[in-house]
């Protein structure tokens, strides 16, 4: 089981690791003013570059523009959800069909789907990664200090709406003794980032050793 000072301590730790932190927050505000799409398109070149970069040249703006305006009332009617007080099983349906909407789209696919989920609706939607949903070698899963002190156990999901419905649901369970250890960030946006410092970036390190080393 997670302990609260552990949550904490990967949050505030976040801020310090990760220089993207402005773009979020900008992308954030576009939504609030109404220019969606903007601040899609800007949280995609900034936290989805990876994968966006190899899209731009095709991707298309209006195309884009219809399938956001098709996800408006499932997006309402989830607008006051949050992750600690849902009831997924009742919402499975709309949360679904926005997550199988977006990551069809090149550039979006399906880790950058809950970005946008997320920077829509922040208080329900948790953000994931390649590393965050189980799709490296279990070995490195097996060494996570979260995963040898027993405070959890990295499950692998699925990259369609299944996936990602089983990922929230476990999400909000396995979090769900806790509270948000900053009063600025809503609690899916403090479980992303717990799961980006105690997932992603430990990976990451072991990852580029093991290649430095020869050993895959």
């Amino acid at each position: 089981m997670i302990k609260q000072h552990t949550f904490r301590e990967a949050v505030n730790q976040f801020d310090k690791l990760e220089k993207r932190s402005n773009f979020f927050t900008l992308a954030t505000n576009l939504i609030h003013n109404s220019f969606d799409v903007e601040g899609y398109i800007l949280l995609l070149a900034t936290w989805n570059f990876a994968l966006f970069r190899y899209a731009m040249k095709q991707f298309d703006i209006e195309q884009f523009r219809k399938s956001l305006l098709s996800l408006k009332e499932p997006f309402s009617r989830l607008e006051h959800y949050k992750i600690e007080s849902a009831d997924l099983d009742r919402s499975a349906a709309d949360i679904k069909n926005i997550f199988t909407t977006l990551s069809k789209i090149e550039g979006v696919k399906f880790t950058g789907a809950p970005k946008l989920m997320h920077l829509k609706n922040p208080n329900l939607f948790v953000m994931w990664d390649e590393y965050i949903r189980g799709g490296k070698s279990k070995k490195y899963y097996d060494n996570l200090e979260i995963v040898t002190t027993g405070q959890c156990v990295i499950e692998k999901y699925g990259k369609d709406a299944d996936g990602y419905f089983r990922f929230l649901k476990d999400m909000q369970c396995r979090f769900s003794h806790l509270s948000s250890p900053s009063k600025t960030k809503t609690m899916a946006k403090a479980i992303d980032e717990f799961n980006y410092v105690t997932i992603t970036l430990p990976i990451q390190k072991a990852m580029k050793l093991a290649k430095q080393s020869g050993a895959g």
